[in-house]
């Protein structure tokens, strides 16, 4: 990783996270931004990898911000640092396409393992919002019959499960040793069977399922 912007109002903020990207990627460009429309002209003028952005700053636009960035650079990993309680906003983020959520309330050495973690292909939540979305999912999905679930193949089922039980796509492609850009094909067949959009999405398609006795 060589390029990093911080779009981020609050300059001691700017400064610590600085840090932690240099202590990581010693040869890191990082670059910083006070308000959204600074940071997104970054982006579209840099070739940037990484972006940490506040969700609560100057030209702000709320989810909007994931979309505004994926459009000038679609393959940045981008992480949410912010103030705002994390089991309220985490998982809205993530689900509109950020790569991870942290607080800024986390200590040094979350800030590093979380960007660790997006710039390494990987999601990034605290285990306390892993806990909210695991108690979110129904419990009985293992009831519903094999092959009768809106036509899911085989395969499919068996990733459904695991894409309900919280895991990402890198850890089910490498617990059923697959390429992650299959496991990604798959996920999408998925979700257009299911027309959902979302792990939740489809656990509310699973109990439904269930529960009718399917």
């Amino acid at each position: 990783m060589t390029n990093a912007v911080l779009i981020e109002d609050h300059a001691v903020v700017r400064m610590g996270m600085r840090l932690v990207i240099r202590e990581l990627f010693e040869n890191a460009s990082v670059f910083e931004a006070k308000d959204f429309n600074e940071g997104l002209r970054i982006i579209q003028d840099r070739p940037i990898e990484l972006v940490i952005l506040d969700i609560h700053l100057p030209g702000g636009q709320d989810v909007k911000m994931i979309d505004m960035i994926r459009t000038a650079r679609h393959d940045a990993k981008i992480l949410i640092l912010s103030g705002l309680p994390e089991e309220k906003y985490a998982l809205k983020y993530v689900q509109a396409g950020a790569d991870g959520y942290l607080s800024k309330r986390s200590d040094p050495e979350t800030y590093a393992e979380a960007v660790s973690a997006v710039v390494s292909d990987k999601k990034y939540l605290s285990e306390a919002v892993r806990a909210q979305l695991i108690t979110q999912l129904p419990q009985n999905y293992a009831k519903i019959k094999r092959r009768k679930w809106i036509g899911l193949t085989e395969r499919e089922l068996e990733i459904s499960r695991l894409l309900i039980r919280g895991m990402w796509t890198k850890e089910i492609a490498t617990q059923l040793q697959l390429k992650l850009s299959t496991v990604s094909t798959f996920k999408k067949k998925i979700f257009h069977k299911c027309g959902v959009t979302s792990a939740i999405e489809l656990s509310k398609i699973i109990d439904d399922v269930a529960a009718a006795g399917h």
